[in-house]
Formats: structure tokens, sequence, C-alpha cells
């Protein structure tokens, strides 16, 4: 395969692929079944000019039975008047319309099944097109609840994205800066009156007991 036949290739399956990203699946089944409704109008358009034009054969039919009807009426007359060539004629005038009825009625079932096929294609097609339709609200809904739950979804990671902040690094840092600020505290020079209070301060508190017996040994040791 050449380089511009397969660069030609990867160009169409890429522009495939951003069609395919980009197409709306209700709009897509939308246009089918806008397509379907027109055949269907259609459809229904040449079945009605095909049943008026059985209707216009049936109208024959009935003048050819009335005509026939009216050449056995002849016969009958020619036959009472003796008139022998003039019933034979209207005989054989009779005969022919009355092969003619049989060809129509043999067109007229042949149109009828005609049509009745085509009554069923129409029906058919207009159970696909309801069907269509109930899918389309179907798919619209379930196309408007992934939407929103995608967009919650996407709302809800967006809260877990810390944008590379590391909460106990920062926790550290502070308690760095505050240690570091206490030292300093520490570190700062004191007065003479501070430092006697820190002293008295940090003094153990003496008992009462013990300070009796310390004073009573003392006494003793200087005997």
């Amino acid at each position: 395969m050449s380089f511009f036949k397969r660069l030609k290739n990867v160009v169409s399956a890429k522009a495939n692929k951003a069609l395919e990203k980009h197409e709306d699946p209700i709009e897509l089944l939308e246009l089918s079944i806008g397509k379907k409704e027109k055949l269907l109008i259609d459809a229904k358009k040449q079945c009605a000019n095909f049943i008026a034009t059985v209707d216009n054969i049936r109208k024959d039919k009935v003048e050819l039975i009335e005509k026939a009807s009216k050449y056995e009426e002849a016969t009958k007359a020619a036959i009472l008047k003796e008139d022998t060539e003039k019933a034979q004629s209207f005989v054989k005038q009779k005969i022919e319309i009355e092969e003619k009825i049989s060809q129509t009625d043999a067109r007229i079932k042949e149109q009828d099944e005609k049509i009745q096929l085509i009554k069923n294609r129409i029906q058919e097609l207009e159970i696909e097109i309801s069907k269509m339709k109930s899918k389309k609200q179907e798919l619209a809904t379930r196309l408007d609840v992934a939407e929103i739950s995608n967009e919650i979804n996407e709302t809800l990671a967006g809260l877990n994205d810390d944008h590379g902040i590391n909460l106990d690094e920062l926790e550290k840092k502070v308690s760095q800066k505050e240690s570091y600020g206490k030292a300093l505290e520490d570190l700062k020079p004191k007065d003479e009156d501070a430092m006697l209070d820190e002293y008295i301060s940090s003094s153990p508190a003496v008992d009462s007991k013990v300070s009796d017996e310390l004073e009573r040994i003392k006494k003793e040791m200087e005997k």
C-alpha cells in the first residue's frame, strides 16, 4: 500500500471518529423518522391513486354488465321476431362482452391483491414509525439523565482535584513556622522582673509540713 493511500485511510478514519463523537443520536433518529414519514405519505398517495384506478375498472365492469344485459334482451327480442341473423349477432356481442367482464374480473382481483400488499406495507411502516418515536422518547430521557449524571460526576471529580496541593505537607510547614516562632520567643532577652517571675512560677510549691520538718532538721544540725 502506497504512503498516500495509507495517509488517506488514516485521515478518513480520524474524520469518521470526529464525526461519530459529535453525532447526536436523537437528531439522527429524528432524521430517520422524518424520512420514513415522507415515504409513508408518498406511499399513501400512490395507494390512493391505485385504488382510484381500480375503482374506475370496477365502473367499467358495471357498464359491461349492463351492456351484456341489454344484448341479452335484444337477443330475446330478435328471437321473438324470428330474426335469426340479429339474434346471432346480439349473442356474439354478448359473449364478447362477457369475455371482457371475465378479463376485467381477473384484472380487478390482481390489482386488489397488490393494493392489499401496499396497505399491509403501509401499516407495517406506521407501526415502525410509532416504535421509532417511542424509542426516541425513551432515548431522549435516558440521554438527559446520562448528561446530568455526567455533569454531576464531573463536578464531584473536580472537588477531589487539589491541583497538586498536599495538605499534609502544608500542615508540616505551618507547624514548622509555629515552632520557629516559639523558639524565637524563648530566645528573646528578658528583663529582671520577668526572670524573677519565671523563677517563682517555675519553683515547686512546698508543703507546710515539709517546710516545718526542714526547719527542724536544720536546727538539729546547728547543735
